[in-house]
């Protein structure tokens, strides 16, 4: 058998290979009238929904750059603030597309708050709006969606089953009795 003279496979070498963070320490701001402030809006498998700092929902594109090895160090989700850059093509009043440039966190977000020049009171206006919502429960009151919770407890045994005679009937909390032996 062959001695092992060189002490492994490199392994260490390999596995620093793409740890290296690319974020740099300047802060990226808006150069141009092409380039606005915005705020995550949904997320969809091929790009995003962005709220503009004009008040417009506009589809964004994620580069490749935001992808892959890469997504480590720019990660986004709902709310978070983002730098776009409105194509040239499109009509200046109202674009329909635009391409991410550049993700923010918090320090960043607090040190563009404090910016002179920048336009930023709408997305700190929809930020605050998107707490809110989150600290009153999270959903819209007129529209019930997933499970409600209440303070009210009900005894399982006398909810869910009521047996008359040979037949079982479960009867729910808006008044509708389901008869099991139809089932």
């Amino acid at each position: 058998m062959v001695k092992n003279t060189t002490g492994g496979g490199n392994a260490k070498k390999q596995g620093r290979k793409f740890q290296n963070n690319n974020k740099s320490t300047v802060l990226r701001k808006s150069e141009g009238s092409n380039e606005l402030y915005a705020i995550v809006d949904k997320i969809f498998g091929n790009g995003i929904s962005v709220f503009t700092c004009l008040g417009q929902i506009i589809w964004c594109r994620v580069p490749g750059k935001f992808k892959g090895r890469n997504k480590r160090n720019n990660f986004f989700e709902v709310g978070s603030w983002v730098l776009v850059g409105i194509y040239e093509w499109e009509k200046e009043e109202e674009p329909k597309s635009c391409e991410l440039m550049c993700i923010y966190d918090r320090n960043e977000i607090e040190e563009l708050m404090i910016t002179p020049g920048a336009d930023v009171k709408r997305l700190i206006a929809k930020t605050n709006e998107k707490h809110a919502e989150y600290s009153e429960g999270g959903h819209n009151h007129d529209q019930p969606e997933g499970f409600v919770f209440t303070e009210h407890v009900v005894d399982k045994k006398t909810m869910f089953a009521d047996v008359s005679g040979n037949e079982a009937v479960v009867s729910f909390a808006n008044d509708e009795e389901i008869n099991i032996d139809d089932l």
